[in-house]
C-alpha cells in the first residue's frame, strides 16, 4: 500500500470544511501508515486577492446582511444561472487543477467542499482526470451544487440526504450514511474536573460553553449578559476565536461579572473545553455540531440563519438534541427551564445528544476508502 495517496480538496469559507478533511486524513494515517495524504485549498487556484475578497465578504455578509447570504442559499439551490455559473468557474480554473491532480497522482480525490466538488466534477466530465472522486458533505443539509453525477461516491449526515440526492441522478448504492467526520479527539470524553481546574473553574457548578466559529460571530456580549441575570449557580466558558475586538470587550465584561466567567480566543483543544460543557450555546455549524454530539452535548442554536443553519436546526431539534432560541428573551427562558433541574431534562438532553453523535464517522468513511480504492 506504499503508493497510495489522497488528495483532500476544500476551502476556508467556514473552518468545518478544513476540519471534516483533517479528520479523515488522521483516521487514514493511522489506518496505513505509508499513505500520503495532501490538503488542496481550493482558493490556491485563484489569485491571492481574489480569494482574500471572497472570504472578507463572506464574513461581512454573515454579520451584517445575513438575510442577503440566506437568500444566496436559497438562488443558488434553484436557479440554472447558478449552476452555469459553477460551469464557468470550474472552466476557468480546470486546467491548473489538472496539471496539479496530475502533479501528485492520487489514488483518490476526497472534496469536503462543493467548490471543489464541482471543479473535479467538470474535469471529470470533460475527460480531463479519470481519478476516482467523492464528497463528504459537512451539514445535515445537501445543497444543489453538492450535487455531480459525476462524482464516484457520497459520503452524508442521515437517510434523509440519501433520498435528495436520488431526485438528481445520484444512485443509491454511490451513498453512504456516516455522519459528518470529527477529529478522534472528539470521540474521547476528556477529564473534566481536570479541565475544570486549569480554567479555575468548579466542578460542582453547570458549565455553559458560548462559541460563534473561528470568527466569533455570535454575540456572546449580549448572550452573556442576559445570562448574568439568572439565578443559578452557573459559569460559563466562551470563545471568541480570531475577533480580537470581541475578545477584549468579553474580558473587560469577565472582571465584573457576577458568574464566573472564562473568555478564551483561538484555541486548538476545543474537545477539551466540550468535555468540560454541559451545555453549548452556538451557531449550528455542521461542524461545531457534530463535534458538540460526540461527545454528548446537546446545544441551544442562537438565531440561525435560513439555509444550511436553518436545515441543520430542523435536524437537531427533529431529534430532540438541541433547543432554538430566536431572542434573548427565549434563550433566558429555556436556560431557566434547563437548569431548574427537578425533572432531569438537562442530562435526557445529553442523552439525546449523544445518541444523535457520530464519532466514529471518520473511521467508517476511512474503512470505505481503503477498501474500494488501495486494493
Amino acid at each position: 500500500m506504499a503508493d497510495n495517496k489522497v488528495l483532500f480538496m476544500s476551502a476556508p469559507v467556514g473552518a468545518g470544511h478544513i476540519r471534516a478533511a483533517q479528520a479523515v486524513s488522521q483516521m487514514l494515517k493511522m489506518t496505513d501508515t505509508a499513505c500520503q495524504t495532501e490538503l488542496c485549498n481550493v482558493f490556491d487556484f485563484f489569485h491571492p486577492s481574489i480569494g482574500q475578497a471572497i472570504l472578507k465578504s463572506y464574513l461581512k455578509i454573515l454579520d451584517i446582511f445575513p438575510q442577503a447570504y440566506a437568500a444566496m442559499y436559497s438562488w443558488g439551490n434553484q436557479s440554472r444561472l447558478a449552476l452555469m455559473g459553477r460551469d464557468l468557474v470550474s472552466r476557468f480554473l480546470a486546467r491548473r487543477l489538472e496539471e496539479y491532480i496530475r502533479s501528485f497522482q492520487p489514488s483518490v480525490i476526497v472534496c469536503t467542499h462543493a467548490t471543489p466538488a464541482g471543479l473535479v466534477a467538470w474535469c471529470k466530465k470533460h475527460g480531463l482526470l479519470t481519478v476516482p472522486a467523492v464528497a463528504i458533505v459537512t451539514d445535515f443539509v445537501t445543497h444543489r451544487l453538492w450535487v455531480y453525477p459525476e462524482l464516484d461516491h457520497y459520503f452524508v449526515a442521515h437517510a434523509g440526504m440519501v433520498e435528495y440526492l436520488g431526485q438528481y441522478g445520484v444512485a443509491q448504492e454511490a451513498v453512504t450514511v456516516t455522519g459528518i467526520p470529527v477529529s478522534l479527539a472528539f470521540s474521547q470524553q476528556g477529564d473534566r474536573s481536570q479541565i475544570l481546574n486549569k480554567l479555575t473553574l468548579a466542578s460542582d457548578r453547570k458549565t455553559i460553553l458560548i462559541m460563534g466559529g473561528g470568527a466569533g460571530v455570535l454575540p456572546m456580549d449580549s448572550i452573556l449578559d442576559m445570562c448574568m441575570e439568572i439565578d443559578k449557580p452557573l459559569q460559563f466558558i466562551a470563545i471568541a476565536g480570531n475577533n480580537r475586538q470581541l475578545y477584549r470587550k468579553l474580558m473587560r465584561f469577565a472582571a465584573a461579572a457576577k458568574h464566573p466567567v472564562r473568555i478564551l480566543g483561538y484555541i486548538d483543544n476545543v474537545h477539551e473545553i466540550m468535555s468540560a460543557a454541559d451545555l453549548l450555546i452556538s451557531k449550528p455549524g455542521g461542524m461545531s455540531v457534530s463535534e458538540a454530539l460526540a461527545l454528548g452535548v446537546p446545544l441551544i442554536i442562537y438565531r440561525p440563519i435560513p439555509g444550511q443553519e436553518e436545515a441543520n436546526t430542523r435536524y437537531l431539534l427533529a431529534r430532540r438534541a438541541a433547543f432554538r432560541a430566536d431572542s434573548l428573551p427565549e434563550l433566558k427562558t429555556i436556560l431557566l427551564n434547563l437548569m431548574a433541574g427537578e425533572h432531569g431534562e438537562l442530562s435526557r438532553l445529553q442523552q439525546r445528544a449523544a445518541a444523535v453523535g457520530c464519532p466514529d464517522a471518520a473511521k467508517n468513511i476511512v474503512n470505505f476508502l481503503v477498501n474500494k480504492y488501495f486494493y
